[in-house]
């Protein structure tokens, strides 16, 4: 007498099991595909910042720059200030050959894809499907000044290595805004003294590596902030 309801309960559980079977199903194949859109953006953020390292390169060569150089790394681009003739000696005030070159490549920020977006269909394609989701591309040229760690004269207007390492990289970050034409709000600056060494203080060589500016040339897509 009970065969037909455990028939029942056998095909109501068959048919639950399949509805499972089917959302599990949907939803492996929603992440997947989701998957494959976010490494589709991740890749066209890489290609950007490719883009943008081999036009600053190859600039840098034509123009013979030998004070600033340029390497990429897994954030961005990064220029790097360490040369003996960078600033007046024990000073924040760029050479004259320092400015120079930052002139020529600030004249180049504009023209580079990850801070003046192309309007290619890809690109295109890519950013609206971002703003769709609720994400806004957001580039940054950070400028970060570095000492070593020897110590400023108190009777100098510098008064320690956190002034003064905040003012050459303030010195880099003016020039750069200025010769680019940028919006202000691209830029930032920060000075960390002799509190993030490179390399060792106890040589010369050591202390050379650790006196620099680095800028950081990057982006990316950030969830859009609502009021």
């Amino acid at each position: 007498m009970n065969a037909p309801n455990e028939r029942a309960k056998s095909a109501w559980l068959l048919t639950f099991g399949d509805v499972l079977t089917l959302l599990i199903t949907f939803f492996i194949m929603m992440i997947v595909i989701n998957k494959g859109v976010v490494s589709k953006v991740q890749v066209w953020v890489d290609d950007q910042v490719t883009a943008s390292y081999v036009l600053l390169q190859n600039e840098i060569e034509k123009q013979n720059l030998t004070v600033v150089r340029a390497s990429r790394n897994a954030n961005g681009i990064l220029l790097t200030i360490n040369h003996a003739n960078a600033f007046l000696s024990g000073g924040f005030e760029p050479s004259e050959q320092l400015s120079a070159e930052l002139q020529v490549i600030g004249r180049l920020l504009p023209n580079m894809p990850i801070l003046g977006l192309d309007q290619s269909a890809q690109s295109v394609e890519v950013i609206q499907r971002a703003n769709a989701e609720g994400y806004e591309w957001l580039a940054e040229v950070t400028v970060e000044g570095h000492t070593d760690n020897d110590s400023i004269d108190p009777r100098s207007r510098l008064r320690n290595n956190w002034f003064l390492s905040t003012l050459r990289a303030q010195a880099v970050m003016q020039e750069l805004y200025a010769t680019s034409a940028l919006p202000a709000s691209l830029f930032s600056v920060s000075g960390y003294g002799e509190f993030q060494p490179i390399a060792s203080n106890e040589s010369a060589a050591g202390k050379d590596q650790n006196r620099r500016v680095e800028v950081l040339i990057s982006a990316h897509f950030q969830e859009r902030l609502t009021e």
